[in-house]
């Protein structure tokens, strides 16, 4: 049997405690790199499609590429719960120097935001960067959705070029949105990593540069896949939580009641690995993305109210489920 990382041997424990079987958290390498390299190649035979075709077929190889950045981006997601299963560290590295290196995000970037995110206690709260107050306010919601994509490739460039320069941008631009906006990105990036993604940025500016030497006309192209990726990430965002108001604090109770579940294929085009499933990804975040479908039927079928009444349909999410969440008030979580 596999060597048992420290991360997989505690969610085992905590499976073990919430009385789901240990073998969900058990990670198969072999479908991390098949379901990884197949949206790679998808997206590098795209691209070179995308760099002879004609308007307006070229619109075709765009589409496609922007999905399997999109897909091949989200594995970020699967690295920052897993980062210190030692079994991963080769994907990993093949992931940061890979698509990482196109979308100008190294890993580490993403841990903070996403484990406050996870957190009891932060989750739901003005603290958490990954739950904004998009059906509370329709302005911010068209700002995230359609204007933000735009944004974020430019953004993470600037941070690419700031962190291969030694500059700590990530922590004068919170300082900025937290004193004028009252808003946290949590991009800023904790020390243990800072050399890490230094060097990754140092690695992206290189080939990036390269790149721009030798074909500067599909330069325009590359932003417009990444705007089109980034335009998939944040259309996902309203269909995982209700995201209407920020609370005091939260726990795991919390994640429970506010954590949407959607079994239409549809929505796996917006969250793939698993995302869909996000009511079991929040009570077990470390179960890998391939053992969440089943761990969710195993969990639906023991006729939970509460884990069952976030089972949406696709357009119900998509336009919020409509009640109120048991347990969690408007002011206030739970302490």
């Amino acid at each position: 049997m596999p060597r048992s990382s420290l991360l997989e041997d505690r969610g085992k424990a905590a499976g073990a405690a919430g009385g789901i079987d240990r073998r969900y958290f058990v990670a198969d390498l072999a479908a991390y790199y098949r379901d990884y390299l197949i949206p790679l190649a998808v997206f590098v035979a795209s691209f070179a499609w995308c760099a002879t075709a004609d308007w307006p077929l070229v619109v075709v190889p765009l589409v496609l590429a922007s999905f399997s950045v999109h897909r091949a981006g989200a594995f970020v997601h699967e690295i920052t719960h897993r980062y210190s299963d030692p079994r991963m560290q080769g994907f990993i590295r093949l992931w940061n120097l890979t698509i990482g290196a196109v979308i100008q995000l190294p890993a580490p970037r993403f841990f903070k935001p996403h484990l406050v995110h996870h957190a009891r206690g932060t989750f739901g709260t003005k603290a958490d960067p990954q739950y904004l107050e998009l059906r509370h306010d329709p302005g911010f919601m068209i700002f995230v959705l359609f204007v933000g994509p735009f944004l974020m490739p430019l953004l993470n460039f600037a941070l690419m070029v700031t962190a291969s320069l030694g500059v700590d941008a990530e922590a004068r631009l919170e300082r900025f949105l937290q004193r004028h906006f009252d808003f946290t990105m949590g991009s800023e990036v904790e020390a243990q990593h800072r050399r890490e993604v230094t060097t990754l940025s140092r690695y992206y500016l290189v080939l990036f540069a390269l790149y721009a030497a030798v074909l500067p006309q599909t330069v325009p192209l590359l932003y417009l896949v990444l705007v089109g990726g980034w335009l998939l990430v944040t259309l996902r965002i309203p269909l995982e939580h209700r995201m209407e108001r920020h609370v005091d604090s939260t726990d795991r109770h919390d994640q429970l009641v506010d954590s949407f579940t959607v079994e239409a294929p549809l929505a796996a085009l917006l969250q793939p690995l698993g995302l869909r499933f996000h009511t079991a990804h929040h009570l077990y975040p470390g179960v890998p993305y391939h053992r969440l479908r089943q761990l969710h039927y195993e969990l639906k079928a023991r006729g939970d109210a509460e884990y069952n009444r976030n089972v949406l349909g696709f357009w119900q999410a998509v336009r919020g489920p409509g009640r109120a969440v048991a347990a969690r008030p408007a002011t206030a979580g739970r302490a």
